[in-house]
């Protein structure tokens, strides 16, 4: 596809790191899933903030017994695979991550793994002297060493990783748990009047028309805009009312100037790039799309 030079200085600006250099125009979200094993403790709130790129989750937890309880949280990539070097998601492992128990920092247990074919083969990627994770950079002698599956080089493996914490709650008593990380979002541009752009807005419970004279009141022209798409799964959201804020800055990671959020289940009347509010009967997680103009009037 091929994009006006307006749009080449946000999302496809050359990265020169060497001759098989790419710069890549859109890519999928890596989504970090969060998870709790609370024992008796029970969760009394949970408030998600994104602001910019920047994901925190803090739940609330209430132990109603007389001893202490012990719980653990942890969260977790998928599976994923490098594209090359001009990804501007080349590093999904998300070491960026922190928690805190009622505010002080807890250090993470940290787990690397390495799959083929669904197939775990940390341990033979540990006997070439290689790392779980994919590399780019991978000595090609130490590849060579490698042995097959079902005929297969896995010279390109997916990669996996995982943090967990554990804490204990005084018995009777309340505790706060957050989870800080900045997220790998999908991203794309998209042709304003496109059936692609309405179709998304829509997945995010908008109104395409009233999104694209929102967008033409904050950009002059705008053939085109950026599209960001923040999955935020949370494997005990079950079925809850879940606090949220969305900010954003005037000019985002790309360059871009964010002008309308949507969530399914969160209002948002004056079509703003910040919002908040409770949505209501969260079920697993939060899907929140960004819409931001290329230039301004």
């Amino acid at each position: 596809m091929t994009f006006p030079v307006l749009a080449r200085p946000v999302l496809l600006a050359a990265l020169i790191v060497g001759a098989n250099a790419a710069a890549y125009e859109d890519e999928n979200a890596v989504p970090l899933k969060l998870g709790l094993e609370a024992g008796n403790a029970v969760v009394e709130q949970i408030a998600v903030k994104l602001d910019g790129r920047e994901v925190s989750i803090l739940t609330t937890l209430r132990n109603g017994e007389a001893r202490a309880a012990q719980i653990g949280w942890y969260a977790s990539t998928p599976q994923f695979t490098m594209l090359g070097e001009g990804e501007e998601h080349l590093d999904k492992s998300f070491s960026d991550i922190g928690a805190s128990f009622n505010g002080r920092a807890v250090k993470p247990a940290v787990y690397r793994r390495g799959y083929f074919m669904g197939r775990d083969i940390t341990r033979e990627l540990a006997q070439a002297g290689l790392a779980p994770l994919p590399d780019l950079q991978a000595d090609a002698g130490k590849l060579a060493r490698l042995p097959t599956v079902q005929g297969l080089r896995f010279d390109q493996w997916q990669g996996y990783v995982a943090y967990s914490w554990t804490a204990a709650i005084a018995p009777h008593a309340s505790a706060v748990v957050e989870v800080r990380y900045r997220a790998l979002p999908q991203f794309s541009l998209m042709e304003l009047d496109s059936p692609a752009f309405d179709q998304t807005v829509l997945q995010h419970c908008g109104n395409p028309d009233a999104v694209r004279r929102r967008l033409r009141q904050t950009a002059a022209e705008p053939a085109q805009v950026m599209v960001e798409r923040y999955e935020i799964p949370v494997a005990f959201m079950l079925m809850r009312d879940v606090r949220l804020a969305v900010t954003q800055p005037r000019s985002n990671w790309q360059q871009a100037h964010p002008a309308v959020s949507l969530v399914c289940g969160l209002a948002n009347p004056g079509l703003t790039a910040n919002v908040s509010g409770e949505v209501g009967n969260a079920n697993l997680g939060l899907s929140v799309l960004v819409v931001s103009s290329l230039n301004t009037p």
